[in-house]
């Protein structure tokens, strides 16, 4: 019968290093694929994404000064 043979130091070395790249790789790979997927959901460019962004702020700031025209400019701590 023959004894079992274990792994020393340097292969033991070896395999972790192995192990390591094989999970870089891995966890580059799923955030490669991440990244494009919310890019693709995201939809559109980054000015397109600006543009939106844009309109959406003046649609609440519009919506910030008909509430403080409402509540008769009580808050007026945020003005420019």
């Amino acid at each position: 019968m023959l004894p079992l043979q274990i792994p020393g130091g340097p292969e033991l070395l070896v395999i972790g290093i192995v192990a390591l790249f094989q999970i870089l790789v891995l966890l580059a790979v799923l955030g490669g694929a991440g990244y494009f997927l919310l890019r693709i959901r995201s939809g559109g460019s980054v000015d397109e994404r600006l543009d939106r962004i844009e309109r959406k702020i003046g649609r609440l700031e519009a919506q910030v000064e008909h509430l403080q025209d409402e509540t008769g400019g009580a808050d007026q701590s945020d003005e420019e």
